[in-house]
């Protein structure tokens, strides 16, 4: 069942992608984007983790801590972070429990779909900005989602992508850095 807003974010015991611990409970008190992406080698992935990347300055500055799940190894997930200063704690999680946890959506109709959204546009974007190859690994169907952690350990907005390249809108993320109001749409397919 889908998470929701004002439910108490699932707590889990990870490591990043360099050995050090990772779990909601330990950051509680702080704000948190949780990220579930695709693989490491999905130009969707690509194009939104570097679209994210960008303000990695101003979530530093609003003490937003960034969790970025991919369902890659954490071999992979090295070879793309090496030489980078990422922001974000990369988190690999190829046995998929954290994608379960959250109820991270797979639908093969849903990745059809995209077809229609802009997917191809998106996709040679993501292609083009890759800085390495890799090997596709992980489910072809799986979706992605975005989740806003109050400092009390509460989802504050929860959005489940519904097409590849479907993201909570970065306008939303500021929001909820700012303590303004964001509006809640249900936009299920």
């Amino acid at each position: 069942m889908p998470l929701i807003e004002y439910q108490q974010a699932p707590d889990f015991q990870a490591t990043d992608i360099f050995g050090n611990p990772v779990s909601i409970s330990a950051l509680k008190g702080k704000k948190i984007l949780l990220s579930f992406y695709r693989h490491v080698a999905c130009p969707f992935t690509n194009l939104r983790f570097l679209e994210l990347q960008e303000l990695d300055s101003y979530f530093s500055e609003m003490g937003l801590f960034v969790l970025a799940v991919y369902e890659s190894s954490s071999k992979n997930l090295q070879k793309f972070a090496y030489d980078e200063a990422f922001y974000a704690r990369m988190i690999a999680n190829p046995e998929y429990d954290l994608y379960s946890l959250y109820d991270i959506e797979q639908s093969t109709l849903k990745v059809l779909y995209s077809m229609y959204m802009g997917a191809y546009a998106k996709s040679q974007e993501g292609q083009r900005r890759f800085k390495k190859s890799f090997c596709p690994e992980g489910r072809k169907n799986t979706l992605g989602g975005d989740f806003l952690i109050g400092e009390d350990g509460e989802i504050k907005y929860a959005y489940y992508n519904q097409y590849l390249g479907d993201h909570l809108p970065v306008k939303d993320i500021i929001r909820f850095l700012n303590n303004d109001k964001i509006e809640i749409s249900r936009r299920y397919c």
